[in-house]
């Protein structure tokens, strides 16, 4: 994964994290409009576990490789 892509997609999942939990904490629970952005929070917290694993592996491949 390039490293800008990486950090373009981690920056999203920062907002949608961030902007999620704000807004959680205006919202009633039991609203169609809290679950929508509940939901999001769950997004953005996947896009972040994605993007954290991908360059992990990404990581590891590459050392594996130069120590060949």
């Amino acid at each position: 994964m390039p490293p800008e892509l990486g950090r373009m997609a981690l920056g999203w999942a920062a907002f949608l994290v961030l902007a999620a939990g704000v807004l959680l904490l205006s919202l009633t629970p039991g609203t169609p409009e809290f679950v929508v952005t509940l939901l999001t929070l769950f997004l953005g917290l996947f896009l972040g576990l994605i993007v954290v694993a991908a360059a992990v592996w990404t990581r590891r491949r590459t050392k594996r490789e130069e120590g060949q």
